[in-house]
């Protein structure tokens, strides 16, 4: 796949899709796994346009909105508001009564809600 013109296609354009390369080789020392140029995986947009422009992994994405809690971003004239909730007994979750909203779980302790304005 890190050879096939459709591996490099893909590591360049999955991201338009809200697929991200999940093991890259410049990242081994954060993912504590070595580089799998096959391993693809769906976190939605615009999730993965910002972690492809960043050149952030699932792990240091995850840390920079616990860190943050509120990011707003525009991804192909679209405007998305992230907000990231620890999940706790006691915590509520603020839905938006206006736009696209998203949630999802972040597979450890917190709550993400993705609203498309």
């Amino acid at each position: 796949m890190n050879e096939a013109p459709e591996g490099a296609w893909l590591e360049k354009n999955a991201w338009k899709y809200g697929f991200i390369l999940r093991y890259p080789k410049d990242k081994v020392r954060i993912t504590g796994i070595q580089y799998e140029p096959w391993h693809f995986r769906y976190v939605g947009l615009p999730h993965s346009a910002v972690m492809y422009k960043n050149n952030l992994v699932l792990e240091e994405y995850l840390d920079m909105l616990k860190e943050k809690e509120n990011i707003t971003v525009e991804v192909e004239e679209e405007q998305y508001h992230i907000r990231y909730y620890r999940a706790t007994r006691d915590t509520t979750v603020y839905i938006p009564e206006q736009g696209q909203t998203e949630i999802s779980g972040d597979n450890m302790d917190g709550v993400i809600v993705t609203v498309k304005k």
